[in-house]
């Protein structure tokens, strides 16, 4: 776990955000934006955007700043293709965490199906609740809640004890507060995702989907709900 957690403390350090920001501003071009430097398309959202290390970075080299601060050891691409370049040069990835957060709508579970690699876990209590019921995903019987919670605990369990072959695991949820999504950032040891959008945006998606017709009322108060409770970083 020390080992762990040494490289996640590197990740939410203000050294590197504040150098990958300053990367992305200097790599990007005016007419055609930033590039991903493995595709070559274009990062379009700043949450797209990884820093990849082309030295590896280890428990034993991340403190030295040569390597884990040094912008000619740094490739700037979209999580897809970080995944691929792993899988492709058969590198060891350490296993990172991400709680990717935001109201209901906001597109969280899309921008992680975007993201993540085949070898990666997530965690989604929508996607809980539909494996164990095989209802839509709208209907939570809160019947069923106690064995929805008992799974997330196992699994969150899993992943902050780093067991199994997984990649990079994905935990999606509101968490609208935030000493709530910072506590359990520092007890996963993982990088916090905030998928951006108004409370105008969120109800557009909610009334253009007839899907959700029959919950409408519900999922409306959901989201209301979370712009009320939000405490932004």
């Amino acid at each position: 776990m020390a080992s762990h957690k040494l490289l996640s403390d590197f990740y939410k350090s203000k050294a590197w955000i504040n150098l990958r920001k300053n990367l992305m501003l200097e790599r990007t071009d005016p007419l055609q934006g930033l590039l991903c430097e493995y595709c070559k398309q274009p990062i379009l959202k700043d949450i797209e955007c990884i820093g990849h290390h082309k030295k590896e970075l280890t428990v034993n080299n991340v403190s030295d700043a040569n390597v884990s601060l040094n912008p000619d050891n740094i490739m700037l691409v979209h999580h897809r293709c970080h995944n691929a370049i792993h899988d492709r040069f058969g590198q060891w990835m350490p296993q990172k965490v991400f709680i990717v957060y935001g109201s209901p709508l906001s597109g969280k579970t899309t921008y992680v199906k975007n993201s993540k690699g085949r070898k990666d876990i997530v965690l989604d209590m929508d996607e809980l609740y539909e494996a164990i019921t095989l209802l839509p995903i709208y209907e939570k019987p809160n019947e069923l809640a106690l064995n929805v919670f008992q799974i997330r605990d196992l699994i969150l369990d899993q992943i902050k004890t780093r067991t199994g072959k997984w990649q990079q695991a994905w935990i999606i949820g509101g968490y609208p507060l935030q000493t709530e999504r910072e506590r359990l950032a520092n007890q996963l040891g993982a990088e916090l995702i905030y998928v951006e959008a108004s409370e105008e945006e969120c109800l557009s998606r909610l009334y253009s989907d007839e899907k959700k017709l029959p919950y409408r009322s519900e999922w409306e108060q959901y989201i209301r709900d979370w712009f009320i409770k939000y405490r932004p970083d």
